[in-house]
């Protein structure tokens, strides 16, 4: 049996915001994006960087090819991964401005 998790979609930019800014070690937020190599696009995945050495990266951005599985129906990640990491929101943002299809489609988690 497969395990769900709760998602609840960000209805805007601001939320969005303030949702990267807030999270836990434990949380995280789907977003669908751009990916030239990708027929179907891609996902990024934002996330807390979890180190236990010093470091000045504070987010974790993973970029992922989103398949469609014939099985279940729906788009999973998969494929070629990428991962960049940031300071602070601010950076995340400019990345997500650049990359995030628009209208804005993301949950978080």
């Amino acid at each position: 049996m497969r395990k769900k998790y709760l998602e609840r979609q960000i209805k805007n930019i601001e939320e969005l915001t303030k949702v990267i800014d807030s999270l836990d070690l434990d949380e995280g937020v789907r977003l669908l994006g751009f990916k030239k190599d990708s027929e179907d696009g891609g996902f990024i995945f934002i996330s807390t960087v979890h180190s236990l050495i010093k470091s000045n990266q504070k987010y974790c951005i993973n970029i992922t090819d989103r398949i469609f599985n014939d099985e279940s129906g729906i788009y999973l990640p998969g494929g070629k991964e990428e991962f960049l990491y940031a300071p602070n929101v601010e950076e995340v943002m400019k990345y997500i401005e650049k990359n995030a299809l628009k209208p804005l489609k993301a949950w978080c988690y």
